[in-house]
């Protein structure tokens, strides 16, 4: 296949992104003593909640600060579910703290990312914050094995757009049919890479059914299994 360089996607491919963000939103209520037991609430109902306006608030992440959107949202959420706190600030200043600082990654990372940068060149792609994602791969420990690491907020663009992946091959300075690019997402790491026409290998870690038209180059269910694809 003649790959020089594997580019990976960042949430849900290296590092588990529901469990980072459950550990912020609890550690940050528990920082904060804000007992859900007390105000009769469950952890899997203040998570879907708070979700729920998270994602609504999250598109407005051009006009707020990140820590603004997350304030909004313990605020929203806590409002929803008649809890009482005064902690809004805090819970804001702690769930970045915690969210940037302690790290889950996906299965078998550490073992893939060392076998692969001994014959590969490895760089990342990630949609999100300069802020939040270059710590948070420090709080993983796994920033050492990147030659790049090319991150939607720095230059102005996003996955699936072009540009970003444009940007990534320009740093390497190598042409898409030298590269790899491993992601969970067909929305935004399959659409992005197929523009540009780079082979694409879908980290398919919940064994979720393809839409006929999705045609990745790869699929694999774990990340161990791209050792076995490409060396």
């Amino acid at each position: 296949m003649g790959y020089e360089a594997i580019i990976f996607d960042l949430d849900n491919t290296l590092l588990n992104f529901e469990l980072c963000e459950r550990q912020a939103i609890l550690g940050a209520l528990e920082n904060c003593a804000v007992s859900l037991d007390l105000n009769g609430v469950s952890e899997t109902n203040f998570i879907q909640v708070f979700e729920t306006y998270n994602s609504q608030y999250w598109k407005q992440r051009e006009t707020f600060s990140p820590r603004d959107l997350i304030e909004m949202s313990y605020q929203s959420t806590l409002a929803q579910l008649d809890i009482q706190t005064d902690q809004i600030s805090n819970l804001g200043e702690s769930y970045w703290h915690i969210f940037n600082h302690f790290a889950v990654m996906e299965p078998d990372v550490n073992e893939v990312l060392t076998v692969l940068a001994r014959n590969y060149r490895l760089a990342v792609i990630t949609n999100g914050f300069i802020s939040a994602q270059l710590p948070r791969m420090q709080a993983a420990g796994i920033e050492h094995f990147f030659e790049e690491v090319v991150v939607s907020e720095a230059i102005g663009f996003a996955k699936p757009s072009p540009e970003i992946f444009h940007y990534a091959l320009s740093r390497l300075n190598l042409t898409p049919t030298e590269v790899l690019y491993v992601g969970d997402s067909l929305k935004h790491d399959y659409a992005g890479a197929t523009q540009v026409n780079i082979d694409f290998c879908y980290y398919n870690r919940k064994n979720q059914n393809l839409p006929p038209e999705a045609k990745p180059k790869f699929i694999i269910s774990e990340l161990l299994n791209l050792l076995e694809l490409i060396n």
